[in-house]
Order: C-alpha cells, then sequence, then structure tokens
C-alpha cells in the first residue's frame, strides 16, 4: 500500500519559515508567496512521482 504524502499548507511554512531565512514578508504579500509555494510544491511533487527505469539512480546531489 503506498504511503500518501501530507497536504502541504504553505502558511503555516511561510510563517515558520521566513524568521528563519531572515525574511520579513508583509502581510499583504503573504497569500501571493503561498500561491506561489503551491505551485512549486505540485511542480515538486509530479516530478517525486516520476518512475525511474530500474537502470537509473537518483543523483544525490548536484553541483554547478
Amino acid at each position: 500500500m503506498a504511503e500518501t504524502a501530507p497536504v502541504f499548507e504553505p502558511e503555516p511554512y511561510i510563517t515558520a519559515t521566513a524568521p528563519l531565512l531572515g525574511l520579513a514578508i508583509d502581510a499583504a504579500w503573504t497569500s501571493s508567496v503561498a500561491a506561489n509555494l503551491r505551485v512549486l510544491a505540485a511542480a515538486a511533487a509530479l516530478l517525486a512521482e516520476s518512475p525511474l527505469p530500474e537502470l537509473v539512480e537518483a543523483a544525490p546531489r548536484f553541483e554547478a
């Protein structure tokens, strides 16, 4: 049985991480930031759910 990922809620994430990152996000921008995080989370979910062929291993680290 496959595990179901928890639903991503960006507002609590913004509240918790903005101070850790040294960001002061104006309350007027919170909904816009949350909308962008929802889009990014959906894109990340698509990538995470894509199966890899047996012979392919995901890279543990990327460097430029």
